[in-house]
């Protein structure tokens, strides 16, 4: 997504062209829009790869790469699959800097989802959701990892059965011992978290 900077976009185009691992969005980066990332994720997923899981995840969290990919295969391969750490029965918050209002969302709670810190989801719920995009169908709303939710709940209802896969340690408020995902990590933390995974320790870097 585009800075309001114009020299952070055109530093950002520079590394872009030059490692060719950036894909920049044409709008301006605000939370209400994240939801289009994620959207633009799985766009990628399907357009550009063959994996057979898609895996969102921020950009200041760190992934056990290795670890994530072992609990995915624990799960049979012809499963539709939504892994992360699910909130169930989840209520919407009325007040405060999360609020939502009951014109955004009527609902008493949200459908099951996975915090948007770290969450895998399988190629046939991405092109559901792809599909469902382009023909104007996708009900989009500004929590990014609730329209998550919303989407895979549609697939299970209307096209297949999902495995709902939790973990705690997909870690939505710092880090853990023994983590799939530790998020809210500064740089120097995550070179200290890859240096003890380097040593075959899974453990976490209590600093900023």
């Amino acid at each position: 997504m585009k800075n309001p900077r114009k020299e952070v976009n055109a530093v950002l185009r520079k590394e872009a062209a030059y490692f060719g691992d950036i894909v920049i969005l044409p709008f301006m980066d605000r939370y209400e829009l994240v939801v289009l990332k994620t959207i633009a994720i799985c766009e990628f997923g399907i357009q550009n790869v063959t994996a057979a899981h898609i895996m969102k995840c921020d950009d200041d969290t760190f992934v056990r790469v290795d670890t994530v990919l072992k609990e995915i295969d624990a799960i049979p391969r012809e499963k539709s699959l939504y892994m992360g750490n699910l909130n169930l029965l989840h209520r919407p918050l009325r007040n405060g800097k999360w609020a939502v209002t009951y014109e955004e969302w009527p609902e008493a709670v949200y459908p099951p989802y996975a915090n948007g810190p770290g969450y895998v989801i399988s190629k046939d719920i991405v092109n559901f959701i792809i599909s469902q995009y382009n023909d104007r169908k996708l009900r989009l709303f500004k929590m990014e990892d609730v329209s998550m939710g919303m989407w895979v709940e549609r697939f299970n209802h209307t096209v297949s059965a999902v495995q709902y896969s939790h973990s705690w340690k997909f870690c939505q408020y710092g880090c853990m011992d023994g983590y799939f995902t530790a998020h809210y990590q500064s740089p120097r933390q995550m070179v200290c978290l890859w240096d003890k995974l380097s040593r075959g320790r899974a453990r976490c870097c209590n600093f900023r």
